[in-house]
């Protein structure tokens, strides 16, 4: 008997699509808990556009880039097509370039590079890493509840992510800590992740898929939670968010996201209306597994973008 799937599995799963031609891959479950055009949660593009793109490339390859940009918003009431082009074929480095489409609109790009297990281990190279933060509690210790206590003293309740239950949500999130201070650039947001379940699978790309889905949830919220006076109580001053590039660089191979990982996420810059966050994971042992970036919009009332 299969070992049942856990509830970020299908949230990455793409299947093909061969009637639209060679190497097209479409979503093989919907991309959204609610009905209607709801715009798509863009963790959703990234973790099945890095699905499909594993799809077409030998399994002695693992992903260890992901580069992505937004392009349009999504809907979430209609199939999304990823059309894989072959950039690259070498014999240790592979790159495809996937458009993600709806009807007639790209409503986003990714280029995702891949290195032979060959070239990747055993070889003469440096190795280090940013040491792990120490933190005082650990995951059990934490309230389940507590990412949605959080969210409750943060925004208001008619935010859609309010409207998610602990069952909707395909990865428990416990938060530790927000180290603020008086400019934005020192603000730290640390805690742990994990699949509440394991996956039916340790096929490696799954778990890092599920890894790129994690890595777009709650990001562009340390922006926000570092400049509590402009973006007023609730983040009221806030009438737009949204993701414009999105970057992550796998640095483990056989990282398992329903083991728990250590993350820390910090934003180093804001002007012009955009963001960026930086986010690094580790897993328990210190080792870090995962570390990116995200440039988003913000657009304040009053703002002229």
């Amino acid at each position: 008997m299969a070992s049942p799937k856990a509830r970020i599995e299908p949230h990455v799963a793409v299947i093909p699509a061969p009637e639209l031609g060679p190497d097209v891959y479409t979503n093989a479950n919907p991309l959204t808990l609610h009905d209607g055009p709801r715009p798509v949660f863009g963790g959703f593009l990234i973790s099945q556009a890095l699905s499909a793109a594993c799809a077409t490339v030998p399994h002695t390859f693992q992903p260890y880039s992901s580069q992505s940009s937004f392009l349009a918003p999504a809907k979430g009431d209609e199939k999304i097509t990823y059309r894989v082009q072959r950039t690259r074929e070498g014999r240790n480095f592979l790159t495809r370039v996937v458009h993600a489409t709806q009807g007639v609109d790209c409503v986003h790009v990714a280029v995702i590079s891949f290195q032979s297990a060959a070239c990747s281990t055993g070889v003469n190279a440096l190795e280090y890493g940013t040491p792990k933060p120490e933190l005082d509690q650990p995951p059990e210790d934490i309230n389940p509840d507590a990412i949605q206590a959080l969210q409750s003293s943060m925004l208001d309740r008619s935010a859609s992510v309010m409207q998610q239950s602990a069952e909707d949500r395909p990865l428990d999130w416990r938060p530790h800590s927000i180290e603020m201070s008086d400019h934005p650039t020192q603000l730290r947001v640390r805690g742990y992740v994990r699949s509440p379940t394991p996956l039916s699978t340790s096929d490696s790309s799954t778990h890092l898929a599920a890894f790129a889905y994690a890595s777009d949830e709650f990001f562009f919220g340390p922006a926000l939670a570092a400049n509590p006076a402009a973006v007023g109580k609730g983040f009221r001053n806030v009438t737009m968010g949204a993701s414009l590039t999105h970057n992550v660089s796998f640095h483990d191979r056989n990282a398992k996201i329903d083991q728990w990982v250590v993350l820390e996420r910090e934003t180093t810059w804001g002007s012009a209306g955009r963001v960026m966050v930086q986010q690094k994971f580790w897993n328990l042992q210190g080792k870090m597994i995962l570390s990116g970036s995200q440039e988003a919009l913000i657009r304040l009332k009053g703002a002229n973008i």
